[in-house]
């Protein structure tokens, strides 16, 4: 087996209007099937003028690749294109299948808003209003207004509690998150809050266990053999899932979940609240 530092490297070219985000997530949701492959990504973000585009094409040359891009300049994206050609590179846009098939279907045309997802709107106020809350209301935090919260996740320690609360924050759900310790009584708060879905996170006590050591280890902390005890790992899991079944709580397996997962999970919930 070659080793991975001897792995070729591919390039990969994202060259965007705007932030680049958009490029990113598709780059991201297809690299990830070549997992023995080494991608190298290089984003050139806030591309809006021909002596930009000249600038990114230097350094396509250096490090030839396929690129993607989302232009909404067409002189630039034509530009870019006969550069591209030039080199023999393939030049992909993304976005053109989506916007074809909808003039296509619908009959309708699309106007051109370099960076329209990241607008001043409604939308992304209530992103950052839901970002500050759950900063505000993480680890167990409790400053009166948890009422105010769109979800309560519940779950002992190492159940990814804050990550997954920061991704549903930034889709604009008001997320606090509360520990669940062994002998320690959760907020007298949850027992008055009406609006707020409260969800459950679980584990196997193994991987709890593992990922307990592996935080331990990063801080350079002593051995806690209570936090990585099986038995008692086990015993606070059983003590957590019973509460949640006492109160009528949905309840997510974390073990084998990345945080996108668990928060997907959480929305469909949330969103089948909404239409019970």
């Amino acid at each position: 087996m070659v080793p991975v530092e001897n792995k070729i490297s591919y390039n990969i070219h994202l060259v965007s209007d705007s932030t680049g985000e958009t490029l990113s997530t598709i780059a991201k949701a297809v690299l990830v099937q070549y997992k023995n492959l080494n991608f190298e990504q290089h984003i050139h973000s806030l591309v809006r003028s021909k002596k930009q585009i000249e600038t990114v094409y230097e350094e396509i040359k250096e490090k030839p690749g396929i690129i993607l891009c989302t232009l909404y300049d067409i002189e630039l994206k034509k530009i870019l294109q006969t550069l591209c050609d030039e080199l023999s590179i393939p030049l992909i846009d993304p976005l053109d299948t989506i916007h074809q098939s909808l003039t296509s279907v619908y009959g309708i045309k699309g106007s051109p808003i370099v960076g329209g997802q990241h607008q001043l709107n409604t939308e992304y106020f209530e992103r950052i209003d839901a970002m500050n809350y759950t900063l505000a209301h993480d680890d167990g935090i409790i400053s009166g207004d948890l009422n105010a919260a769109d979800i309560i996740l519940i779950g002992v320690s190492r159940t990814s509690k804050t990550p997954t609360s920061i991704y549903l924050a930034n889709r604009g759900i008001k997320t606090a998150n509360i520990p669940f310790v062994n002998n320690i009584p959760l907020p007298p708060e949850l027992d008055t809050v009406k609006h707020p879905m409260i969800v459950g996170l679980v584990a196997t006590p193994e991987r709890i266990i593992q990922i307990r050591k592996n935080r331990l280890m990063a801080l350079n902390a002593k051995d806690d053999s209570n936090y990585v005890d099986k038995r008692l790992v086990s015993e606070e899991i059983l003590k957590a899932k019973k509460l949640f079944e006492n109160n009528n709580w949905p309840v997510i397996d974390v073990t084998r979940k990345s945080i996108e997962e668990t928060a997907a999970e959480i929305m469909l919930l949330l969103r089948g609240r909404h239409t019970a």
